[in-house]
C-alpha cells in the first residue's frame, strides 16, 4: 500500500477484505467500478459481499484515499487511488473503457478564474465521451 495511504488509515482497524480492495485498486492503470472491484476481489476471496465492498468504498471516499474519477452514462461510478496528480479521461460511450489524457487542459484556465474571481477553486473534473478507435471501427465494418 502506499505510504500516504497508509498514514490515512492510522487509527483504523486492521481488515483484510479492505486491504484485498486497496491491492486490486494499486494494480489498475484505469477506474474500476465497485462491481469490477468486487469481481476481482472475489476471485481470491470467495467469502467476500458486495455490500461489504460497497462499505469498504464509502471509508476509503472519507479518508479520500480513493476518489470517484468518473460516472458513466448509466449512472455508474467509477473510482481509483487518490494520487499527488490528477488524472482526466476518454470514456468510450460503448464499451466503457477509459483512456487517460496525459495534459490537464483547464489548470490554466482554472488559475485565470480563480485569479480573476478571488474564487478558491479546489479542483475540478474532465471527461470526453465518444467511442474508442476499436469501437468506432468495429460500427465502420457493419
Amino acid at each position: 500500500m502506499m505510504k500516504n495511504h497508509y498514514e490515512k488509515l492510522k487509527g483504523c482497524r486492521a481488515s483484510k477484505n479492505r486491504d484485498e480492495v486497496l491491492f486490486v485498486m494499486e494494480n489498475q492503470n484505469c477506474p474500476l467500478s465497485v462491481e469490477e472491484i468486487y469481481g476481482k476481489v472475489k476471485a481470491k476471496n470467495s467469502s467476500i459481499s458486495l455490500s461489504t465492498v460497497y462499505r469498504i468504498i464509502d471509508k476509503l471516499l472519507n479518508l479520500e484515499i480513493i476518489r470517484k474519477a468518473a460516472t458513466l452514462e448509466d449512472n455508474t461510478s467509477l473510482y481509483e487511488l487518490t494520487k499527488d496528480s490528477h488524472h482526466h479521461y476518454m470514456i468510450c460511450t460503448k464499451c466503457k473503457k477509459m483512456i487517460p489524457i496525459d495534459i490537464c487542459p483547464i489548470e490554466e484556465l482554472e488559475h485565470k478564474i480563480s485569479d480573476s474571481t478571488g474564487f478558491n477553486i479546489t479542483g475540478h473534473k474532465f471527461e470526453l465521451y465518444g467511442e474508442c478507435k476499436n469501437c468506432a471501427q468495429k460500427q465502420d465494418r457493419s
